[in-house]
């Protein structure tokens, strides 16, 4: 009985099977006519166009190859906007549905709006973006009126794109052709204004009509909050909920995003608490936003963690996110336990995960070949964060490169950190900064004191420690002390930095004058002081001096005499022929003599 119904009546059952989404039914019964009737179910175009919803891309093929061969592309434009359809949105790959989809396109002999809006789908799925902009002008002069759905698709471009002039332009078309600017439309617009950072328009176009929806709240708080106005996009907040409509998920988590860009804590922590209310306090969207909100912002690694295992079912957005997080806490053990965990759950990473586990980890690496003298494994580790390195990274290499004497290789550090725009902090630049002093080259250190002036890090502590210590291995006193000068509050580690200068310049009674300062300033000496001190005493022939600067150590500065203190000591009463006086300290040292 089935196998003599009429041809309608079985195409009218694929179609109703197709437009539910039961495609397996729906494939069953045109399989089951093909079998008997290969030559009726083959050129029903109803059945056909029905079939090319169940994103067979085998099928549909088949199909292609039977309407050519039967001329109903030009002559059937439903059957030839249904194959237009499956190459916009089930093609194995966007950019090989092109070439099909422009050929048919081409060979339609009517084409309407449905049949623009279509192509137009196509050429926006492959990115396409400007093709399909280019069709609009030309389904005008073809004499085809857009439709909603054709601004719908050429504004989701204008989004995506940024181009706020094109946006504009399609806004002005839309009102000329007086389309009536229902919801779709209106988040269509606010979300392409938004998106070219034009929120005075986006908020004219949520006002303009009073329709809105939880869609439309939550792209104009999405767009304040990419814009960084947090303020802004808690104010809508505030305003769609005196509107009565119920925030979802995709709103929370736009706040919670807004919060982490501004690193505004206890806002997200108000947003977080607000979740239970509507039972989103799982939601993998909202959760991956948290995850993210307490890495960048929480101290307490137990916010990221429990934010991390709130999530049902976390994705590769979550896991990213936590091994962030961990890595922002200095966690880089767990964060790359995090990482095979992640592929253990079965969920493999994308090019965003491997990237911020190899800047976690990554450097974890260089810095561990680099104490271990390892620099062909550092540098080999190195290459392979290429666009992820950093100024970590870098320092770590030349530190390394510094002390196996590799000075101009460490120097080359700082050209390659230009060239990849990796930015240069104090610690980075008192690195080469030593690599300089260590070549004694004064051109390269002028050179890095010009870069610290226009980086703003010309006030650095570290810095100016380092240029005290460059200028004095180059000869440069004058500069030396110049640069002392400018210092605030100079540390012990400044004024160290002075003493060895004038020490290493034989200036043995001004590096005296310099400590005395330091203490009448308050400054605390150290054990490193005392040494340069004894050190002056001996080569200055400041004998007695000496003895008193080291008998004052512990009762006047509490800082207890060390080995090398009492080498210092006995070797500038050696140097002095003091060698009774030598002979009885030695008894009385209370460390064992080397």
């Amino acid at each position: 009985m089935f196998l003599c119904r009429a041809a309608s009546s079985w195409a009218a059952a694929v179609a109703d099977h197709a437009r539910s989404g039961r495609h397996h039914a729906a494939l069953t019964v045109f399989r089951r006519v093909l079998a008997v009737h290969p030559a009726a179910a083959a050129a029903d175009e109803l059945a056909c166009s029905a079939l090319l919803r169940c994103c067979d891309a085998r099928l549909a093929y088949q199909i292609h190859s039977q309407a050519c061969r039967r001329g109903l592309v030009s002559s059937n434009p439903v059957l030839a906007c249904s194959l237009l359809g499956f190459y916009a949105a089930a093609a194995s790959s966007p950019t090989a549905a092109i070439p099909p989809a422009r050929k048919l396109f081409d060979e339609m002999a009517h084409k309407d709006a449905v049949s623009y809006t279509a192509m137009m789908s196509a050429l926006v799925r492959a990115g396409h973006w400007m093709q399909a902009l280019a069709l609009y002008p030309c389904m005008l002069q073809a004499g085809a009126p857009p439709t909603d759905h054709t601004f719908a698709e050429l504004l989701s471009v204008c989004a995506s794109g940024r181009l706020h002039r094109q946006g504009s332009q399609l806004h002005a078309q839309l009102l000329r052709w007086g389309t009536d600017l229902n919801l779709v439309l209106k988040t269509a617009l606010v979300h392409m204004y938004c998106n070219c950072g034009s929120m005075d328009y986006a908020h004219t176009v949520l006002h303009s009509t009073p329709q809105t929806d939880v869609v439309l709240w939550t792209a104009i708080i999405a767009g304040y909050a990419q814009s960084g106005d947090l303020q802004a996009a808690l104010q809508m907040f505030r305003c769609m909920t005196r509107a009565a409509v119920l925030p979802n998920a995709f709103t929370y988590a736009a706040l919670i995003a807004a919060c982490s860009s501004s690193r505004a804590l206890q806002a997200g922590r108000q947003l977080h608490a607000r979740l239970f209310k509507f039972a989103l306090e799982h939601d993998t969207s909202v959760c991956n936003a948290l995850v993210d909100l307490y890495s960048k912002s929480s101290s307490r690694l137990l916010d990221l963690l429990h934010a991390f295992h709130a999530v049902d079912k976390p994705n590769v957005v979550s896991w990213t996110a936590l091994i962030a997080g961990l890595a922002c806490h200095g966690r880089d053990e767990e964060a790359f336990l995090a990482f095979s965990q992640m592929r253990v759950s079965g969920v493999l990473p994308n090019s965003f995960t491997v990237s911020t586990l190899l800047k976690a980890v990554g450097n974890s690496l260089v810095d561990l070949y680099v104490r271990f003298a390892r620099m062909d494994d550092a540098w080999a580790v190195a290459t392979t964060m290429a666009f992820i390195r950093d100024r970590f990274t870098y320092t770590s290499l030349a530190r390394g490169l510094n002390q196996m004497g590799l000075q101009l290789r460490a120097l080359e550090m700082v050209v390659r950190m230009f060239h990849e725009d990796v930015d240069v902090d104090g610690f980075s630049l008192a690195s080469f900064l030593s690599s300089a002093a260590s070549l004694a080259s004064i051109e390269t250190g002028m050179q890095l004191h010009s870069c610290s002036v226009k980086l703003g890090l010309s006030s650095d502590i570290s810095v100016s420690n380092s240029l005290i210590d460059m200028y004095s291995k180059c000869k440069c006193m004058g500069e030396a002390k110049s640069v002392f000068q400018s210092i605030s509050e100079p540390t012990v580690v400044s004024w160290n930095a002075l003493m060895s200068a004038l020490i290493s310049n034989d200036c043995y009674n001004e590096a005296l004058s310099a400590f005395e300062d330091m203490t009448l300033v308050g400054a605390k000496p150290d054990g490193i002081t005392f040494s340069l001190v004894l050190f002056a005493c001996n080569h200055g022939g400041l004998v007695d001096i000496g003895i008193k600067y080291f008998s004052s150590m512990g009762t006047l500065f509490g800082v207890l005499p060390q080995r090398s203190h009492y080498t210092l000591f006995l070797d500038m009463l050696g140097q002095a022929g003091r060698l009774a006086e030598a002979a009885s300290i030695i008894d009385l040292i209370p460390v064992q003599p080397d």
